[in-house]
């Protein structure tokens, strides 16, 4: 045979030892394959996590273009962010004929071809998944004792420092200052009462401001400010609008009772919570005329108004909306205009078009404040619709002069705000010219 030419007399055990060989490697292989720790174990568990990751990948990559500060203009052209009724997505979300006969809106110098309706107010409110911004605010209690029967008792509340304020809702600086009320809770009718309230200085351009503020409340007694509870508000301080309440914090000083213990400087450390202080809704239509360089602003309706504690009563409630066009990069007043005035009306209606010229240079730069604010009328004089001063009705901004009325809440819109559903009216407008984008937006 051909094994006994080529090994002789040990060809038949050459020939097993040899398929004994392959049959050894091929198990020590198989093995190798399917003991952790080998080398072909890991290569080909790596290679499978290579294959699987990919659809994950490709979801998440997705779900992060769905971000509005990862989406270039490109990608809000394909409609990907625009929603119907349902909650579904898509670019044309009705008639202008309907939409216009809904909102009992007429608009007869813009040319829409349809309206765009983003995310409802519904939706807004249940959304909780925002950026949240560790505020913590650095406090020093102190408490002296009384003495000879001459001194009273004396509570010392330090402000010291605030760490880690929320941004400004447009391109600003923040102007921060801390108010700080002791209420008392009074079990019997369920209300608390203002007792003391305090302030500190505000401080421009930062956002973790150093105060060494202390107040001094004099004829304390430990039994009662057991009851006594610290209500503390960081406030931004807005030159154009109401100010913003940024975070709050209450301190139940029943919780620091040690405090009244010793005569020493007690340091505290609380995170603040994020405001949530809201002060209505407000129908916005918006659409850019390119062609006309033109910017609309339909100031529709509002609605849930909360005026109060700005305004005593809905009699002396007499609400109007002022637009303010501000230079998104130095925050300076560029243009103006407002809304006439309505006359004690909790959910008030204005249906009035204000326009700008705004050149197509400026929509990456520029940003829209709006105001809801209240008239003051001298006492005694008849409420008229429409007698405003010339002053505020001109664009010049130079005869502008400061209005004595009161500032509500405001929304602000355009490329560099902060709120993501400001943000997405802006893109829907830009990317959708000559039609009009309506959207229900929370006064802050």
């Amino acid at each position: 045979m051909l094994y006994d030419d080529l090994f002789g007399p040990w060809g038949p055990l050459v020939i097993i030892v040899i398929g004994a060989g392959l049959i050894l490697i091929a198990l020590l292989l198989f093995a190798c394959f399917l003991t952790p720790g080998c080398i072909g174990y890991e290569c080909f568990r790596k290679r499978s996590k290579e294959v699987k990751n990919v659809p994950v990948r490709a979801k998440n990559q997705e779900k992060e273009n769905l971000k509005l500060s990862d989406v270039s203009y490109r990608s809000w052209r394909l409609g990907s962010l625009y929603e119907n009724d349902n909650g579904t997505i898509s670019e044309n979300a009705g008639s202008p004929r309907e939409s216009f006969n809904s909102a009992t809106v007429q608009c007869e110098n813009v040319e829409c071809s349809s309206t765009l309706n983003l995310i409802p107010t519904e939706k807004q409110k249940s959304d909780k998944k925002t950026r949240e911004f560790p505020t913590e605010l650095t406090m020093s209690l102190q408490y002296l004792p009384p003495c000879d029967n001459i001194i009273t008792g004396k509570l010392v509340i330090g402000i010291e420092a605030l760490c880690g304020l929320p941004p400004k809702q447009y391109n600003c600086t923040l102007e921060p200052y801390v108010a700080l009320n002791i209420v008392k809770q009074s079990w019997s009718h369920r209300k608390r009462q203002k007792l003391h309230s305090f302030r500190t200085r505000g401080i421009r351009h930062t956002a973790s401001p150093i105060y060494k503020e202390t107040f001094v409340i004099a004829n304390v007694r430990p039994q009662e400010a057991k009851e006594w509870i610290l209500d503390i508000a960081a406030y931004d301080h807005d030159r154009y609008a109401n100010h913003t309440e940024l975070c709050t914090l209450r301190v139940p000083l029943k919780d620091a009772m040690k405090v009244f213990c010793s005569p020493e400087v007690h340091m505290f450390n609380y995170q603040m919570k994020s405001s949530s202080q809201e002060f209505g809704n407000i129908l916005l239509a918006i659409s850019y005329l390119p062609t006309a360089q033109r910017l609309t602003v339909n100031i529709m309706k509002l609605r849930d108004v909360r005026f109060t504690p700005a305004v005593s009563s809905l009699d002396k409630f007499n609400p109007y909306v002022r637009v303010l066009m501000l230079n998104g990069r130095t925050g300076k007043k560029m243009k103006k205009k407002k809304t006439r005035f309505l006359h004690a009306v909790a959910q008030p209606e204005f249906n009035e078009t204000l326009t700008f010229d705004l050149a197509v240079t400026q929509l990456d730069t520029v940003q829209f404040l709006v105001v809801l604010c209240s008239k003051v009328l001298p006492e005694g004089s008849v409420a008229s619709i429409g007698t405003d001063h010339a002053s505020d009705s001109e664009d010049s901004v130079s005869s502008f002069r400061k209005s004595a009325d009161v500032s509500i809440g405001k929304v602000v819109l355009g490329k560099g705000v902060r709120g993501p559903t400001e943000r997405l009216h802006w893109f829907s407008v830009l990317q959708n010219p000559r039609k009009l984008v309506t959207v229900w937006h929370i006064l802050k």
